[in-house]
């Protein structure tokens, strides 16, 4: 044979890389295999002496991808190796790990003269390990960057819920001297009436009146005190209705299938605000005999439906009903529920038909509900 001949190669030449811990093969421009090292040999489970002569092409089709095909042209013209990343072509040569998953694999591939032509070796390395350091990095940064994000998200609220603690308190601190005020007037009306006892009575009667009103000054702020201690959380929804029909004594609730899973990000008191609108369907809605509690996700937000079937709210009280008022011992006013749930964003409206029933409509943020198998969203 000629010196230059396909003969003058031989598996011998390239031995020394049998001792290395990476994949290696030698092709010819024909990509026909001239050598397959141990390394290969033990990933693939394919011999030396099953592959030497056959085209690397057929026998891994994985190498026709034309992302990897294209590029040995310029291997073979001596031009300049080309590399390939575990990130887009991760399983150049297909070989399994013993957990039965693929291994991650970074090539490249080399142009190396032998016998007087230009052969290609491509170089194979396991980069499985690594592979799963970078993904479990990555992952424990997302992890990382939400539980930020949700502290963060947390603190605001958190702020906002304090400015408007403090304005409560404020305002229900001079509402509640007002009252004690008006006590004392009417307990001086008393000392100048003992001769007259239907005047004491009445002056009594307004007494009451006031005591009963600071009582529920300092219930409410008592229902305020933890919007200052504990920031929003997650609430899984139907606990909150099973806990607000228990507080509003209202069991008849009908729940779209969507509750099942949904979990909205509110501050505290969830369960109480559920209860607020409970509690009017019962006492305003007159003829209500059930209250149905429903979701709509939308692409950027999502919509909690709280209607009845009761006797509805007149155009022009639409908002007049969520004016300031104290409620009741057992229950805050709309006003207050449309001012716990602004805290993580939550807007509440009205939109029910006069004599068919009131429906309460509750806007929620993207970020602030989030859903499981019952939600479609």
């Amino acid at each position: 044979m000629e010196p230059g001949s396909e003969s003058a190669i031989e598996p011998e030449d390239f031995a020394l890389f049998d001792q290395l811990p990476s994949g290696i093969a030698i092709i010819d421009e024909d990509y026909t295999i001239r050598f397959w090292n141990r390394c290969l040999e033990y990933w693939t489970g394919r011999k030396r002496e099953g592959l030497l002569q056959k085209n690397i092409l057929e026998e891994f089709p994985s190498l026709r991808q034309p992302s990897v095909i294209a590029r040995f042209p310029q291997v073979f013209s001596g031009e300049t190796p080309v590399y390939f990343s575990s990130r887009f072509h991760p399983h150049l040569i297909p070989s399994l790990l013993p957990d039965g998953s693929l291994r991650v694999e970074k090539g490249s591939v080399l142009p190396v003269k032998r016998a007087g032509k230009i052969l290609a070796m491509v170089v194979i390395e396991d980069v499985t390990d690594l592979n799963i350091q970078v993904t479990g990095l990555h992952r424990m940064r997302v992890i990382a960057e939400n539980e930020l994000a949700e502290r963060k998200k947390a603190e605001e609220s958190l702020r906002t819920a304090n400015a408007k603690l403090s304005l409560f308190s404020d305002v229900t601190i001079q509402d509640i001297r007002n009252q004690l005020v008006a006590a004392r007037g009417f307990n001086h009306m008393i000392g100048h009436s003992l001769e007259d006892l239907d005047r004491i009575r009445m002056f009594s009667a307004k007494i009451d009146r006031q005591l009963e009103i600071i009582e529920k000054y300092v219930s409410l702020i008592l229902d305020f005190e933890p919007l200052g201690k504990e920031p929003p959380r997650w609430y899984a929804m139907r606990d909150a209705i099973d806990q607000a029909k228990l507080l509003a004594q209202f069991p008849d609730v009908i729940e779209g299938p969507e509750i099942e899973g949904l979990e909205i990000y509110a501050p505290p008191l969830l369960d109480r605000i559920m209860a607020n609108f409970l509690d009017n369907a019962k006492r305003h809605g007159r003829t209500a005999t059930e209250v149905r509690i429903s979701f709509l996700p939308e692409d950027s937000s999502g919509t909690l439906v709280i209607e009845d079937n009761g006797q509805g709210v007149p155009a022009d009280k639409k908002e007049y009903i969520f004016g300031k008022g104290l409620g009741t011992k057992t229950k805050l006013s709309l006003y207050h529920t449309r001012e716990l749930l602004a805290i993580t964003g939550i807007s509440i409206r009205e939109t029910g038909v006069d004599g068919k029933g009131t429906r309460f409509e509750l806007r929620i943020p993207g970020d602030c509900f989030r859903t499981g198998p019952g939600v479609t969203g």
